[in-house]
């Protein structure tokens, strides 16, 4: 239930020790179920007849009578399978947010006005009974449980099940980041750690753990990312003709670094070959300044897929060997003209970011080596989460068609496609594919569930996810993607003051020819380790602090220093996992 109204209910029952629940009609059930059925406080799962809601977005072309189709398909399957009746709610796609957030607000200020009204009536009850008087409870005026608003509450041909309560609202979409977080912190979705541990444990098994990792919000998990293909690779190319004609171990050349002579060799013999095509910048570095984790600063960390997290530095970019001799050696094959950033007819080495299925284009004429993994951000992770709401029938019952949506084919490919014989049928030589029947029904897929457990497409074979699937087995979310609160009102002027010092200083940098680089590294160092901002986002109080004036009278915040931030983050991580 909803921590605000549970606060609610408490005084109540400080007040008369008995809580008269009136015009609060949601009872939530949220706890997990083990394998032997029961929950975890010990008691079995409320297996009896049961109506929930899921409200998902849909085409602005989908009709009425297309989603009530769809919605007695889904409802021969969870009636069968857990005699659970589905009311299926398709909002248009460019009202469904705000539908949403104004949905729930709307059940909240209902059920915070009935359980007022419930604080009231018991008020009164006792006042009464001081008085020697009885009690008469106010009586309730009827509704239709058939309406409520423009949402009717009944599941067409689902005869046997109650309609969906008035103040009910259990399974729905969820959009992005910024939203999931929204919910999350109001308490208007349900936390599922207990239900992936137990009851829905299978889920880990079909959907990659970053994805979970990303839907973290203060150590737990509120929504079921549907899974997708995550990121794109960055490739490096190398040409295999010209390597086998120089008699040359590809092996070897794996990178800028190996492949200078190569580089050089085809620019002097090679001249209908263009050197080097693409844009190069080093790899895998997080750059910490008041803006994201992509804008260049000289406060910077390098984070590998396979860093382990008590390895990351917080240092001086002009630090890192790989960042500087790299970025100077592009800049001299740029000054003799080898770089060309528009794909010519036949390249030396390359730089390539797309997916792995759209590289296999490159395949027979170059030798692929993968310079960077794909990397997930928060965003991408969450860009499409169903969620359980605190309004809920029932946490336990809802993460079961959740579970569904993203382990069982058939109902995944209902929610997206329509319901079989109606919308799409088997095409008839290969029963792989599917055939559409009608444009009456359409959903994204990135919005209805696990993508790789249904068609990528009429007409498009299962087979077809091969590629997507080998790149979220690669992909990575780099283990600084949860650390969001480094900026803080304690830091918020450091960083604009060091981030007009990085633009600056990027400005210098890209201005210089190779040579006044790499003999100005030295300086750029010094320069950086100096600078006041640098020095107060990387301070770390120790004992020597008073004698050397680092005290907070003279501006130097533990709380405004982000390498310190990090540590705190990480002690509180290493000591949630011991």
């Amino acid at each position: 239930m909803n921590k605000k109204i549970v606060c609610v209910l408490l005084c109540v029952c400080m007040l008369a020790g008995t809580l008269l629940m009136t015009g609060c009609s949601v009872a939530g059930d949220s706890t997990g179920t083990g394998a032997d059925g029961t929950t975890g406080s010990g008691s079995s799962l409320d297996r009896s007849s049961m109506t929930l809601s899921l409200w998902v977005p849909t085409s602005k072309d989908t009709t009425e009578e297309a989603v009530y189709a769809v919605e007695e398909a889904i409802n021969r399957i969870t009636q069968a399978e857990y005699d659970t009746a589905i009311k299926l709610y398709a909002i248009p796609e460019d009202e469904y947010d705000q539908v949403i957030k104004d949905r729930v607000s709307l059940l909240e200020t209902r059920i915070n006005e009935a359980e007022q009204k419930a604080i009231e009536q018991r008020k009164e009850q006792i006042e009464a009974a001081k008085r020697g008087e009885s009690y008469v409870e106010e009586s309730t005026a009827y509704e239709n449980p058939n309406m409520d608003g423009e949402y009717s509450l009944v599941v067409r041909g689902a005869s046997g099940y109650t309609p969906v309560e008035r103040n009910q609202m259990d399974i729905f979409l969820i959009h992005g980041e910024e939203d999931y977080d929204y919910y999350a912190e109001n308490y208007y979705i349900e936390a599922l750690d207990e239900e992936i541990t137990n009851n829905s444990k299978v889920l880990k098994s079909y959907i990659y753990s970053d994805f979970f990792t990303a839907a973290q919000n203060a150590g737990s998990i509120y929504g079921i990312p549907n899974n997708h293909a995550i990121g794109e690779f960055t490739y490096f190319l190398v040409n295999k003709r010209l390597v086998e004609e120089e008699y040359l171990n590809p092996d070897k050349l794996t990178s800028l670094a190996d492949c200078q002579q190569f580089i050089n060799d085809v620019a002097k013999y090679h001249k209908d070959v263009t050197p080097i095509y693409g844009d190069y910048a080093p790899s895998y570095y997080r750059f910490w300044s008041g803006k994201d984790q992509g804008t260049f600063s000289a406060l910077a960390s390098r984070i590998m897929y396979n860093t382990p997290i008590e390895e990351v530095s917080f240092s001086n970019i002009f630090s890192y060997n790989n960042y500087t001799s790299n970025l100077y050696l592009y800049k001299y094959f740029k000054e003799q003209g080898y770089v060309s950033t528009t794909e010519p007819k036949e390249f030396g080495v390359g730089y390539i970011t797309c997916s792995a299925e759209e590289i296999q284009k490159y395949a027979d004429d170059y030798h692929i080596i993968t310079y960077l993994r794909p990397e997930g951000t928060r965003a991408d992770y969450l860009k499409s989460v169903f969620a359980v709401s605190t309004f809920t029938k029932s946490t336990s019952r809802s993460m079961e068609i959740i579970t569904m949506l993203n382990t069982d084919t058939e109902l995944r490919t209902i929610l997206q496609y329509g319901a079989e014989g109606v919308h799409w049928k088997y095409d008839e030589e290969d029963s792989n594919i599917i055939v559409k029947l009608s444009d009456e029904y359409k959903m994204n897929i990135l919005d209805t569930g696990n993508e790789f457990i249904t068609y990528p497409d009429y007409g498009k074979s299962m087979d077809a996810w091969k590629y997507a699937k080998e790149q979220n087995l690669q992909s990575y979310f780099p283990i600084t993607g949860n650390f969001l609160n480094y900026q803080n009102e304690n830091n918020a002027e450091l960083l604009v003051g060091f981030d007009k010092f990085n633009a600056e200083l990027k400005t210098r940098i890209d201005n210089m020819k190779s040579d006044e680089f790499k003999s100005s590294l030295g300086a750029l160092e010094d320069e950086v380790e100096r600078n006041e901002y640098y020095q107060k986002l990387t301070y770390v109080p120790s004992d020597n602090d008073t004698r050397t004036g680092k005290t907070e009278e003279n501006g130097w915040y533990a709380s405004a220093s982000i390498k310190n931030l990090w540590n705190e983050y990480l002690n509180e991580i290493i000591g949630e996992n011991k």
